[in-house]
């Protein structure tokens, strides 16, 4: 019984060999290439290390270079396993804080950078305003053309100083006669 999906070939017929690259039908001589992609079908009898054969040379002196695996502070704390010796410390000054003529610099380009970035604030207010005067403007426009009285534009709202009680020398509001 022959299992499913799987196609049997009889007995009596004989099936071409394929390409296992291009799947193209191979001649019935044996070659060394396939005559549609060009790729290699017979392998080289002589082993070439790296390609088709271990280079145990190669195996045997990455295995003297390898250095020992580091494990983390925190597991070697855990642990234990202190190879803190292996750590050389900071060179003295290491730590210090920079020049002046360096933080003078450091200074500069910090100032530059606050005044490009509100330059670019002040660029983008003054943008929508105008845009959103052209949408004004369009508005009033479209009104006009339509007969209807022009929508009122809000004003823009100023700060008036409050009245507010004025204040004898002792901090205490005056009081009415």
């Amino acid at each position: 019984m022959e299992p499913m999906g799987q196609d049997q070939p009889s007995p009596g017929t004989v099936t071409a060999a394929h390409c296992p690259w291009c799947s193209a039908e191979l001649p019935g001589a044996p070659s060394a290439s396939c005559p549609t992609c060009g790729a290699t079908l017979v392998e080289p009898d002589a082993s070439v290390p790296g390609v088709n054969a271990l280079d145990a040379e190669a195996i045997s002196r990455s295995a003297r270079l390898m250095a020992p695996i580091r494990r983390s502070r925190l597991l070697s704390w855990i642990t234990g396993e202190d190879d803190s010796e292996d750590e050389a410390p900071a060179p003295p000054g290491s730590l210090a804080p920079p020049p002046p003529d360096v933080r003078r610099e450091m200074a500069r380009l910090e100032l530059q950078a606050e005044y490009a970035n509100l330059q670019a604030e002040a660029e983008s207010i003054v943008s929508q305003a105008e845009a959103e005067a052209r949408a004004a403007s369009r508005r009033a426009e479209a009104a006009r053309a339509a007969g209807a009285e022009p929508p009122a534009e809000p004003e823009p709202a100023e700060a008036e100083p409050s009245p507010e009680p004025a204040a004898d020398d002792a901090g205490s509001p005056t009081k009415p006669d």
